[in-house]
């Protein structure tokens, strides 16, 4: 069986990933040959970080590793609080 060159429809479209609070958005997009993986911080979209590469796959485990590391920086934050409120305490 013949292997067809041409990609499937799924390749080219933009993959858009939002934080839990929806401060943050990741976006994977193709840009010059390369995928292009953006963080933007809501509401304006003003870019936090870009970064290129060759394989969409990567790109896109990337942009589940910036998901993943913008919410649990909020989490984080939610515990230090928490932990310094114990602490008055005493």
């Amino acid at each position: 069986m013949a292997i067809s060159g041409r990609r499937r429809f799924d390749d080219d479209k933009v993959v858009k990933y939002e934080t839990a609070e929806k401060d943050f958005e990741v976006e994977v997009s193709r840009t010059l040959n390369k995928w292009c993986v953006t963080v933007y911080q809501m509401p304006d979209r003003q870019i936090v970080v870009q970064d290129f590469y060759p394989e969409r796959w990567k790109a896109l485990a990337r942009a589940q590793d910036f998901i993943r590391l913008l919410n649990q920086r909020k989490k984080k934050e939610e515990e230090g609080l928490a932990g310094s409120r114990d602490d008055d305490d005493y």
